[in-house]
C-alpha cells in the first residue's frame, strides 16, 4: 500500500481514465517508465551523494 494524499490521487485517478488505464495500471507504468529513465550509473551517483550527505551531518555533530 502507498499512501498519497487525497489530492494526489484524484489527479493521478483523472489522468488515468484520460489515458485509458485503470489507477493501478497508470501508477504502475508512470513507475515503470520513470525507473526505464534511469541509468544505472545515476543511481550510483545517489548512492554517492547519499553517503556524502550522511558524512557531512555526521561531522558536524
Amino acid at each position: 500500500m502507498i499512501d498519497i494524499s487525497d489530492r494526489t490521487g484524484k489527479i493521478l485517478g483523472m489522468m488515468a481514465v484520460q489515458n485509458n488505464m485503470s489507477f493501478k495500471t497508470y501508477i504502475e507504468t508512470l513507475l515503470d517508465d520513470r525507473a526505464n529513465e534511469i541509468e544505472k550509473g545515476e543511481l550510483i551517483a545517489w548512492k554517492d551523494e547519499d553517503r556524502q550527505k550522511r558524512k557531512t551531518s555526521k561531522n558536524k555533530l
